[in-house]
């Protein structure tokens, strides 16, 4: 990314430079490097009016993320390989895990997770409308088919109150097909999401 002045504007921390960045993506796990260009392609397809006035534009705001997390190199390393991964297509499709994503940045107000797998999305060229419902979830949730709407309340609830998950509730996404490998998938992207929410909204990206 190539950023005239990315320490103008932003987060409660001094990100790291572009430079230091791609130096430590360079004996990074193949699936961050994967990450980085999902993330530029993300980037650039964000529009003006959803990047924060305090930014200078697209590359700032996201610079600004991967600069902070790039304070502590191995942890940027296997935090932008596992998003990569736990969000790639897998037992749950790339685009539910996108819509969950989004449900659980809007219900933390983290915007840059609500653009990132919002245009995310987006790249697949998924039905926008689904994304519109994300942003007001408990009062559309309804819109969405049952077994959707079933699962995105338990991976809302897994982040928010864990110890409060019951049996009956796994048995419910059971009867609805999931399998156990469905279920740890949708439990670990909730948690992925809900982790870099917290992040950017720890440190005011």
């Amino acid at each position: 990314m190539a950023i005239d002045n990315p320490h103008a504007t932003g987060p409660r921390v001094e990100p790291k430079s572009p430079e230091r960045v791609q130096e430590i993506l360079e004996d990074a796990p193949e699936a961050a490097k994967a990450n980085m260009e999902r993330a530029e392609a993300i980037l650039g397809a964000l529009e003006d009016e959803e990047v924060p006035e305090k930014y200078d534009g697209q590359e700032d705001w996201g610079f600004s993320f991967t600069g902070v997390l790039a304070h502590h190199p191995e942890t940027f390393k296997i935090w932008w390989a596992e998003e990569g991964q736990v969000f790639a297509d897998g037992e749950l499709s790339r685009g539910f895990k996108e819509l969950l994503g989004a449900v659980v940045a809007h219900e933390r107000g983290a915007s840059i997770c609500i653009a990132w797998h919002t245009t995310s999305a987006e790249l697949e060229e998924l039905d926008p409308e689904r994304f519109n419902v994300a942003a007001d979830f408990e009062n559309r949730k309804d819109e969405l088919p049952e077994a959707e709407r079933v699962a995105i309340e338990f991976g809302v609830k897994s982040v928010q109150s864990p110890a409060d998950v019951t049996e009956e509730e796994f048995d419910e996404l059971k009867r609805l097909g999931y399998t156990d490998a469905d279920i740890v998938e949708l439990m670990t992207t909730a948690a992925t999401a809900a982790k870099f929410a917290n992040f950017a909204l720890t440190f005011d990206i």
